[in-house]
């Protein structure tokens, strides 16, 4: 009876046959209470509910817009309490998904802010892959950062002592909700459910299976701080920052970073130099039309055409059009770069020109 109540309620507040299920959900403002409690029928039933994920999806991208003054407003009083702390601005470099496997009422999860649901990045997750980079990386040129040494156990601790540096959760700015990132759409494409599962071989034959779920663009606040006041403690904190700094832009965090997900990149730094950053208050999305960029591969959202595809900094992806495309070597993940010929503002995608292809001049 409780399950059936609730279900009504839900029915009331969203009064729209689910089959129509491409219409939002009216005043809803936070995504991760829409995710948890507005579905209204399983999704797994798309026969005759063969909309419901993708009109779950676009409520989801267009609550957070909602939210956008209250969350200016905690995101105010959030970076105000980290007093001393080191940090910056880092903008995402293509796209960003956490929690993709989390247990949920979808097929996939994403990490979202309980009180206003917006993504965010947990401090623990930050701290982890800071711990594993200075092992696996600073520590080959320095035995002090592998695990267990003097360094690594004083910015991280041990299982019995913290760490003296402390990660703080990133969170994102209200200026990329108000830009129109944040959630975005995003779509991914098993080629061998059945080996995946272990009921079979991977072959030829296997049908790909296109699974919708939501991944993040947009920039976040990143911070460190260290317990030990003074001087000493700034320098602690400094070295943990430029620690992360490199974790997230050679590594990545989240899932899916072996595609090219997950770099993070700090603003006024690298970036400053990267035309699709542009100064502040601008559109990333700018026509800059005859700019070389440095792109990366991805899997074309249309798997059935399997075109060579490519998303820029700012998130956009985009098709080469000019130029021989079965040139291009880049394999899914990899970097390269690519001239912008235009950017089509209604399908918010880019169309590339190979370098020695198009003379913008």
């Amino acid at each position: 009876m409780t399950k059936l109540a609730c279900r009504k309620a839900i029915a009331d507040l969203w009064p729209i046959d689910p089959a129509d299920a491409d219409e939002e959900l009216p005043s809803a403002s936070n995504a991760g209470l829409i995710r948890d409690r507005y579905l209204r029928v399983p999704v797994k039933d798309k026969e005759r509910y063969p909309s419901i994920r993708k009109g779950l999806f676009k409520t989801m991208c267009n609550a957070q817009k909602k939210a956008y003054r209250i969350y200016q407003e905690a995101f105010t009083r959030y970076t105000s309490t980290l007093h001393g702390a080191k940090g910056g601005e880092f903008k995402t470099k293509s796209r960003l998904i956490l929690g993709l496997g989390n247990e949920n009422v979808l097929e996939t999860g994403i990490t979202l802010h309980h009180t206003y649901g917006t993504p965010f990045i947990p401090g623990t997750a930050l701290k982890g892959l800071a711990s594993h980079f200075c092992d696996q990386v600073w520590g080959t040129e320095e035995t002090e950062f592998k695990r267990g040494g003097e360094y690594h156990t004083a910015i991280f601790g041990t299982s019995d002592d913290s760490g003296h540096i402390i990660f703080h959760d990133a969170w994102i700015t209200p200026e990329s909700l108000e830009r129109g990132h944040g959630l975005l759409p995003d779509v991914m494409t098993p080629h061998h459910g059945d080996y995946y599962s272990g009921d079979g071989p991977p072959t030829d034959f296997d049908d790909p299976n296109p699974v919708t779920f939501l991944s993040v663009a947009g920039t976040f606040h990143v911070a460190v701080s260290c317990d030990v006041p003074g001087e000493d403690g700034d320098k602690w904190a400094d070295l943990a920052l430029r620690l992360l700094t490199d974790a997230l832009r050679e590594w990545g965090i989240g899932g899916k970073t072996s595609s090219g997900y997950g770099r993070l990149i700090q603003v006024g730094n690298d970036v400053s130099s990267d035309p699709v950053a542009g100064p502040p208050g601008e559109p990333w999305y700018r026509d800059l039309r005859g700019t070389t960029i440095m792109v990366t591969r991805a899997q074309d959202p249309n798997p059935k055409k399997n075109r060579p595809y490519f998303v820029a900094a700012d998130g956009f992806g985009g098709f080469i059009e000019i130029g021989d495309r079965n040139t291009i070597t880049t394999e899914i993940g990899e970097t390269c770069e690519l001239i912008v010929y235009s950017f089509q503002h209604g399908d918010n995608r880019y169309s590339f020109a190979i370098p020695g292809a198009w003379d913008p001049e």
